[in-house]
């Protein structure tokens, strides 16, 4: 597996513009074969700072993937006036942290 992490600024007066983007890219991208996930979120303190994930099943599936028009069309269309503030990439298998051993729960808490 092959989990991908962009970060990268929009310019302010370009947010909604990438929100578009990002959602007309998404679409297309999560129906494509070897497709894990894939998430554009915000960070909180900076709205205007995009954070993509991407987690895929195979270099194949990747490869493939970089090759579409939605990934053309992606970096055609995002606005100018913004930067990538970092890029990176992990490669090796998942194990589910619930399946080992005295795992702890990831379960919000109760309510009172």
């Amino acid at each position: 597996m092959i989990f991908i992490e962009l970060i990268f600024d929009a310019a302010p007066e370009a947010q909604d513009e990438v929100i578009s983007l990002a959602r007309r890219t998404t679409a297309p991208t999560r129906r494509e074969e070897g497709c894990m996930l894939y998430r554009f979120t915000t960070d909180i303190e900076l709205p205007n700072r995009f954070i993509l994930n991407e987690l895929w099943e195979s270099e194949e599936a990747l490869t493939s993937h970089l090759r579409t028009e939605a990934v053309k069309n992606f970096w055609e269309e995002l606005p100018e006036g913004g930067g990538i503030v970092s890029s990176a990439a992990w490669e090796g298998p998942l194990v589910s942290y619930a399946a080992r051993p005295r795992a702890v729960a990831i379960e919000p808490p109760e309510r009172r």
